[in-house]
């Protein structure tokens, strides 16, 4: 249940950084504003066919949108939410400030 709850703050987090309303996302996806409404408050479980079209639609590797389903790792699902949201905004961010963004991570102790 935690791990829908956890997929639906990032789909709102995702479709609200693209300025995209429920009813554009579900136009985009092909489903409608009740299910969209449904799977950012975690109450219903999207099929692979939704994820599919999700990645597709908001740009989001698949294989980091299935990461929150991961139950082997319930205590780092805030941690895989915050590096998804990390990973989508740095693909908009130019050569130069990706450069500065990376040294900075760089800089932060690495966690044992």
């Amino acid at each position: 249940m935690k791990e829908m709850q956890q997929f639906g703050k990032m789909l709102r987090e995702l479709r609200e950084q693209r300025g995209l309303t429920q009813e554009d996302l579900a136009g985009l996806i092909e489903r409608s504003v009740q299910a969209i409404s449904a799977m950012e408050r975690g109450q219903n479980m999207p099929r692979l066919e939704t994820l599919i079209r999700i990645s597709e639609k908001l740009d989001i590797p698949l294989c980091d949108i299935v990461k929150i389903f991961d139950t082997r790792n319930e205590n780092n699902q805030e941690k895989t939410l915050l590096e998804i949201t990390i990973v989508d905004a740095a693909r908009h961010l130019s050569l130069r400030d990706l450069k500065v963004v990376s040294n900075i991570i760089k800089s932060f102790p690495k966690e044992k």
